[in-house]
């Protein structure tokens, strides 16, 4: 599955599970003060969630990126094809 694929696919899922929650919170019983709290704090919680997604997620991309590269470099090396690299800081 292609980087954004995965991106748009948590995306998404994150919107209409917040969506659905506050449709489900306009139709409880309760005060609208507290149904504005629900709504913030869930907010809140849902962006934490993200962040730590998209974090996950940027860890396993980069991690498959530098797998690929130096399995490249392998059959490259293998081939007779010397490879210089940049120096990045």
């Amino acid at each position: 599955m292609s980087e954004e694929k995965v991106e748009s696919f948590f995306g998404g899922f994150l919107v209409g599970a917040f969506v659905g929650f506050v449709i489900g919170l306009l139709y409880a019983p309760q005060s609208g003060e507290e149904t504005r709290k629900l709504i913030k704090q869930k907010g809140i919680e849902v962006t934490e969630k993200a962040k730590e997604k998209g974090e996950e997620l940027k860890e396993v991309v980069t991690s498959k990126v530098e797998e690929v590269k130096e399995k490249g470099k392998e059959v490259l090396k293998k081939k007779g094809v010397e490879i210089q690299e940049e120096e990045t800081k």
